[in-house]
């Protein structure tokens, strides 16, 4: 099937065209009909790939990345490579569909796993909802419990399954294993950021790298994610350093004009990036929850 990627290109900013390599196999955010959202106005995936599709093909690259590891904590050092829609092949986490997160950047002393967000709140875990059974198989608490379509006792449905959340959570979340939490920590939108948050703890486990797990948001009033990040909400309630590190497109764009040399770029996809929030904010995209 061949695919028509004019409206594509045109919701893309320019310098980030060549971070696709095939546009035929680059794994695009699809509805329910399979057809492809980045033409979208308020396309996350469209926006994520103008920030940090440019930044990947920018001489400026490893400059910014350092600046932007120091601003989340992890140390800085380069060489920085960007991956857009990096998938976990190794299985860290044990998931039969390993998590794919819309940035991943690798410097020599850190990784930063960074989900990025426009006007859609983080996605919600989906073993409270009814399986094909017709019933859920976990009750929304983190206590010891009977998933009714498997028959297995676990806190965790999800780790009743192999999923090795929970192996990370104590650690980045300084929550108790073996205590009960009703409802679960992570029974809502807190689900997707937790998931970002532990696989950042896998990969540098494994890669033995400083990690850091980052939520890039549009920063607006009216866009769900910016207003919990506005009010320390993305992981609030949770003991320690700070799990997943708040940081807006726009700041990421400031902090490019500030230690790039490349002004007329940034110039450029901060006025772009502003337009594609001005657009979006100005019709209600309230009830958008798909990632686009």
């Amino acid at each position: 099937m061949i695919l028509d990627f004019t409206a594509v290109r045109k919701n893309l900013f320019p310098a980030s065209h060549a971070a696709i390599s095939d546009w035929l196999t680059f794994p695009w955010h699809r509805d329910r009909t399979n057809r492809i959202q980045a033409h979208k106005a308020h396309s996350s995936q469209a926006i994520a790939i103008d920030v940090f599709g440019t930044l990947k093909m920018s001489t400026d690259r490893d400059r910014v990345l350092d600046a932007i590891a120091r601003r989340v904590g992890v140390a800085a050092g380069g060489p920085w490579s960007i991956s857009l829609e990096w998938t976990d092949t190794d299985r860290l986490l044990g998931e039969p569909r390993p998590t794919q997160v819309d940035a991943l950047a690798v410097g020599s002393k850190a990784v930063l796993v960074i989900e990025c967000k426009f006007t859609e709140p983080g996605g919600k875990c989906s073993q409270t909802a009814a399986s094909s059974s017709g019933k859920p198989q976990c009750n929304g608490s983190y206590i010891n419990q009977v998933n009714p379509s498997s028959g297995v006792r676990s806190r965790c449905t999800l780790a009743g399954k192999g999923i090795r959340y929970w192996e990370y959570i104590p650690k980045v979340f300084a929550l108790d294993p073996v205590a009960d939490y009703m409802p679960c920590p992570f029974a809502g939108d807190a689900y997707q950021w937790m998931r970002n948050a532990v696989l950042a703890a896998a990969i540098g486990e494994h890669r033995n790298l400083e990690a850091a797990a980052v939520a890039a948001f549009a920063d607006h009033p009216s866009f769900p994610t910016a207003r919990k990040a506005k009010r320390d909400m993305i992981d609030a309630g949770f003991g320690g350093q700070a799990a997943i590190t708040p940081i807006s497109y726009q700041e990421i764009i400031d902090i490019a004009r500030h230690v790039g040399l490349d002004q007329e770029l940034w110039t450029d996809l901060s006025a772009w990036v502003s337009q594609k929030i001005a657009r979006a904010s100005s019709r209600s995209f309230e009830s958008v929850v798909t990632t686009g």
